[in-house]
């Protein structure tokens, strides 16, 4: 009777071990072999990306110095307050450049909406047709993001024109003082 007992029992032993080394030698193997491949794969992509950005643009540390350069600028553009101070100085600036006589300037409070804040700043002057068009043109042009929202001309007796421009100017809020 020993004997009976001892093949199946041996058969079932073996089937046992063969189970347990498919579930918990095998297949984890299997498993960590696809993980492997799939992020060997991966990388792959990443390492043609990366030889593709250096095929076009060649130094890639020349590339992320203008992109830098790129990001300062537009920070001028549009900055992290109105500094309306410094909005002024441009007035002045580009009265002086064209001819514009700057008969008052009203600086309204900073108004938030979203991701940007914005002022509005009306600006009264006194100038000919084509100096006040080329002073227009040089606040719009300028190194800032500003709109003309509103103009308001008057002919005064002599052949110059009295005239209310409305800018708006604009910042982005500051997203390291904004966490704090």
């Amino acid at each position: 009777m020993n004997e009976k007992f001892y093949l199946p029992a041996t058969l079932v032993l073996c089937l046992l071990i063969i189970v347990g080394w498919y579930q918990f030698i095998y297949e984890p193997a299997r498993r960590e072999i696809v993980s492997m491949e799939l992020e060997t794969r991966r990388l792959r992509e990443v390492e043609r990306e990366i030889a593709e950005l250096k095929a076009r643009h060649g130094d890639l540390e020349a590339f992320a110095e203008l992109k830098a350069q790129q990001l300062d600028e537009a920070r001028i553009y549009l900055p992290t307050a109105p500094a309306q101070d410094e909005f002024l100085n441009d007035l002045y600036r580009a009265a002086e450049a064209t001819d514009v006589r700057i008969l008052s300037v009203r600086a309204d409070e900073v108004k938030s909406k979203g991701e940007l804040q914005s002022q509005a700043v009306s600006v009264r002057v006194e100038a000919n047709y084509i100096p006040l068009l080329n002073f227009i043109r040089l606040i719009l042009d300028g190194e800032r993001l500003a709109s003309l929202e509103g103009v308001s001309i008057e002919r005064t007796d002599t052949r110059l024109l009295n005239c209310e421009l409305s800018f708006k100017i604009y910042a982005a809020p500051d997203k390291s003082q904004a966490e704090r």
